[in-house]
């Protein structure tokens, strides 16, 4: 009898094929394989260390935070004074009086510049944390700025002899809202000293 060689043949080809298949479908699939590498989502938003400011990058307060209890409030208003509010205190009183000096004087040469810089200065500082201080001392400083401006407008042009009684007028209001505003700075601190213990860091 005649052995199917041919078939037997046909067979192993088949099964070698399926062998062959199967083990390529086991490679690909092994789980020891190094898994694709997928690109990492990028966090745009800084991370709370990133916004929190180092002792070198700290920076002067433009303003200090409201606080409801009395500790705090004065806590804060020493901050303000301590770290420059009294220079401006002192400033501004310091360029009022020099001013006021020569309201008696027959001389009309008075310096008004520096006393308009540091009253412009003074309200561009950040304001006193406490309420009724800073109400004071906002009020000060506008008395100091319109009776100084009053007196400029009314002694620039001129002289004494040739015054107008309209401009009179207006340099003797000038120099009354002046003195008042001397004495609101006086008030303010008076006000310091009193209610939060705060002495002039500057020998006046």
């Amino acid at each position: 009898m005649k052995r199917p060689t041919r078939h037997l043949s046909c067979v192993h080809a088949l099964v070698f094929t399926v062998v062959t298949a199967v083990t390529l479908a086991a490679c690909s699939g092994d789980p020891g394989a190094a898994p694709t590498a997928e690109p990492t989502p990028t966090d745009s938003t800084p991370s709370i260390v990133d916004q929190l400011l180092t002792p070198t990058e700290s920076a002067a307060p433009t303003a200090y935070p409201s606080a409801t209890d009395p500790a705090q409030i004065a806590n804060n208003v020493a901050l303000w004074y301590e770290s420059g509010g009294e220079e401006q205190i002192t400033g501004v009183r310091g360029e009022a009086e020099a001013v006021y000096s020569h309201h008696d004087d027959d001389f009309w040469f008075i310096d008004f510049s520096r006393l308009f810089d540091q009253v412009h200065e003074a309200q561009e500082y950040p304001p006193i944390p406490d309420r009724k201080t800073q109400a004071a001392w906002s009020a000060a400083l506008k008395h100091v700025n319109n009776g100084g401006g009053d007196v400029f407008n009314a002694t620039r042009f001129g002289t004494a002899q040739s015054q107008s009684a309209e401009r009179a007028k207006q340099e003797a209001q000038g120099w009354k809202e002046l003195a008042e505003g001397i004495k609101g700075l006086k008030a303010v601190e008076a006000r310091l000293h009193r209610t939060f213990g705060l002495d002039p860091l500057t020998a006046p």
